[in-house]
């Protein structure tokens, strides 16, 4: 293993005709809520090289009667099922259990019935060829799902046997688990104690615990049940897969494994990366509190406490970087 910087009616006399959304016999009335896809940057099929990041844009056209207003609480652009193309949110997010990739109204502005929006996010190729396809829908600041299944869709085309560390895959995982309890179905209450929820089971929210580096773990790691980055993290703690302590996996597993290097800032990362952190300052790696999943654009994922696209800068503090 390489190592790298880590969507029959009746017959009325005197037909009405009213220029609406749902037909009802011979009526048709418009929904409150309703959206057409106007045009996309990244049209289906599009080839892509694999681990290239790019960016799609959806133009969408308000067709109902309410405003769209902007912002994570306005109307949003949802993912809806799995993530497959590690889709990267180009907002930092700041709500404790949003758990989906989501894209807000480019320019944070609100959004007239017949007027236009676009919406953005970006994605990395993984590694092994194929298409691959995300999914999004209109999310209303209701939290209603509303208008067409929009989505992104890329063919990774063949490089060979490259033996890279699949950054998009790992990002997947992350994505996708942030909220859930990992494939392999358990999660750490505390330091020494963990138990069976079974796999895609919401995150316990009556405890914090200690589930951070079995989930990072899971993100760059090959778990049997779902694969994340590839990389072979050692079980130490049966049955649950990876290393459950976040200085030893960081200093002993990534490091001393030669499959990472400790850096100093966000600049030098990828996502698919790791941040470690010490409570007391301590910049001794060996001794870190905490460890967390870099997904890009200053933001990460991490289990107890569960979060997905926080910031690095400001969820928490006293960090210690680390490139895979």
């Amino acid at each position: 293993m390489k190592k790298h910087n880590i969507f029959a009616s009746a017959s009325p006399i005197g037909i009405v005709s009213i220029s609406l959304g749902i037909l009802i016999g011979n009526i048709s009335v418009l929904a409150a809520d309703n959206a057409a896809l106007i045009s996309v940057s990244v049209t289906n099929n599009q080839p892509v090289m694999p681990r290239t990041i790019f960016t799609q844009t959806w133009t969408v056209q308000n067709t109902g009667t309410t405003t769209w207003t902007a912002g994570a609480s306005g109307y949003t652009l949802n993912m809806v099922g799995r993530d497959s193309l590690g889709a990267i949110e180009l907002y930092t997010n700041t709500a404790s259990k949003h758990y989906k990739p989501t894209a807000i109204i480019n320019g944070g502005h609100s959004v007239a019935p017949g007027q236009q929006a676009t919406f953005s996010m970006s994605f990395i190729a993984p590694e092994p060829a194929g298409l691959y396809t995300d999914t999004f829908q209109m999310n209303s600041a209701s939290s209603v799902f509303f208008g067409p299944m929009l989505t992104v869709q890329v063919t990774v085309q063949s490089a060979g046997s490259t033996n890279q560390y699949d950054r998009a895959r790992a990002v997947s995982f992350a994505n996708n688990y942030a909220g859930y309890v990992v494939p392999d179905g358990y999660f750490w209450t505390n330091s020494s104690g963990f138990y069976f929820y079974g796999s895609n089971a919401p995150v316990p929210t009556t405890l914090i615990g200690d589930d951070c580096a079995h989930f990072v773990s899971c993100c760059i790691g090959r778990q049997t049940n779902e694969w994340g980055g590839g990389l072979p993290i050692p079980s130490r703690a049966s049955p649950t897969y990876g290393e459950p302590g976040a200085g030893r996996l960081v200093s002993t597993v990534l490091i001393g494994g030669g499959y990472a290097k400790e850096v100093f800032s966000l600049n030098d990362m990828m996502p698919g990366d790791v941040v470690g952190w010490n409570w007391e300052g301590d910049t001794n790696i060996a001794n870190l509190d905490h460890v967390t999943f870099y997904v890009g654009n200053g933001m990460l994922a991490s289990h107890a406490a569960s979060a997905l696209d926080v910031s690095a800068n400001t969820w928490y503090q006293s960090s210690e970087s680390l490139a895979v």
